[in-house]
């Protein structure tokens, strides 16, 4: 839960805001459906084999080598979209939380971010899902305290139904927002020894983190209205101007740190289990190429997480789809996740999927 809630909660009051909140909730339940069912794939292929692995792994294993190539490049490139989405929300908030007293660009502070979170990359899984657990707590409680505080600023007037022409707006964003992908290994090392527990853990991190979001997304548009920026929390304290705001960039930045930290031990995991890096060059490709695309100037976040979520997440997710169905021909141990997918339903799935990417690539484009 603690993984899914990140960066994309701040993004998604803006896209609603031009595509309505019929969108929200379409997208929202059908959205957060299919990822929980591609987060139990990705499970059982965790515990159908015997070795760790990441995506690229598993398909070397029971595809072939070429086609772990691509699917390397997928998951890099989905992973170098989290990364410096943190690095651009991130040095938002601590720009706002810091410049105030010290001064400083937002250039700084995301280099600031970037530096404290490569040193602490090796951190302890277990350390990191208690803060996780922590910090997530704090989250709900201070996303209550904005509702409780705002409840008197909102107006009906500030929601529109759907706009036709931003339609699809939607799909990359909260594709990428209610995705989780990256902590499955995670959940089923530290479930290791309480195996029948993971199938429930990965439906309540997916659903709860869903539902806040939705929640989430409604306050902030019915306190703020049309006048909602990329930069939520700032449109927030032009009209909460209180201590609120000052707790939720707080614990938003520190949920977004933990977050961060997840997808790069993952992005490391890739290039250590799937390639046999050492673990310097392989924390070095992990961080510093991100943080070069934010040097150079990939700094528009909406671009950032749409095109993260449409394209490298719906390449992900056919990827896994036809992995899957390998791996129940021959797997290497008896899962205690065994989903039900038939040729019908991956059809569907790597349907919806391409048509997200075509979109997203023609949006791009234009």
């Amino acid at each position: 839960m603690g993984t899914v809630i990140g960066v994309g909660l701040f993004a998604l009051p803006f896209v609603i805001n031009q595509a309505g909140i019929m969108p929200l909730f379409i997208y929202m339940i059908g959205l957060a459906i299919i990822q929980y069912f591609l987060h139990l794939l990705f499970a059982e292929a965790v515990l159908s084999t015997n070795d760790k692995h990441r995506l690229p792994g598993f398909v070397e294993k029971y595809i072939n080598k070429r086609s772990k190539k691509f699917a390397f490049l997928v998951e890099v490139i989905g992973a170098y979209g989290s990364i410096l989405a943190y690095l651009i929300v991130g040095g938002l908030f601590l720009h706002q939380l810091i410049n105030p007293y010290l001064g400083g660009s937002i250039f700084l502070y995301s280099t600031i971010l970037f530096a404290f979170v490569s040193l602490i990359a090796f951190f302890d899984i277990k350390m990191i899902a208690g803060v996780e657990l922590i910090l997530t707590a704090f989250l709900v409680v201070v996303i209550g305290l904005i509702a409780w505080r705002g409840f008197g600023h909102i107006q009906l007037a500030n929601y529109h139904l759907v706009d036709w022409r931003s339609i699809f707006l939607p799909y990359g964003p909260i594709f990428f927002a209610v995705s989780g992908g990256a902590a499955i290994p995670e959940v089923c090392r530290l479930l290791s020894f309480e195996k029948d527990k993971i199938k429930s853990a990965i439906g309540w991190g997916t659903f709860l983190a869903a539902g806040l979001m939705l929640f989430f997304v409604l306050v902030v548009l019915g306190i703020v209205g049309a006048e909602i920026s990329p930069d939520t929390l700032a449109s927030l304290g032009l009209i909460l101007n209180d201590g609120v705001i000052t707790l939720a960039l707080i614990f938003g930045l520190l949920a977004i740190i933990t977050s961060y930290i997840v997808i790069a031990q993952a992005t490391e995991e890739i290039f250590e289990w799937d390639f046999k890096l050492n673990n310097k060059l392989a924390w070095f490709l992990a961080g510093f190429v991100p943080y070069f695309l934010y040097l150079i100037g990939w700094t528009d976040l909406i671009r950032v997480i749409s095109f993260s979520g449409a394209v490298a997440g719906g390449l992900s997710g056919l990827i896994l789809i036809w992995l899957i169905l390998k791996i129940k021909v021959k797997p290497e141990k008896v899962s205690v996740i065994n989903n039900k997918l038939t040729k019908p339903l991956a059809y569907f799935l790597s349907l919806l999927f391409i048509l997200g990417m075509i979109y997203e690539i023609w949006a791009t484009i234009n």
